[in-house]
């Protein structure tokens, strides 16, 4: 099954990034050009739930 990292940022913005084993979460950060302060709230979501959330 395929899993997502959501995050809700403070200015209300949505992103998210599949998971992978080898992947650390400062480096899902440094992909999607966030930093720790950015983050409001986080999620792990499968595939089908990612796409009922927007």
């Amino acid at each position: 099954m395929t899993m997502y990292q959501e995050y809700t940022l403070r200015d209300g913005t949505i992103k998210s990034i599949k998971v992978i084993k080898e992947r650390s979460y400062q480096e899902e950060m440094k992909l999607l050009g966030i930093t720790e302060r950015d983050i409001f709230s986080m999620q792990l979501l499968d595939k089908a739930s990612l796409n009922k959330t927007k």
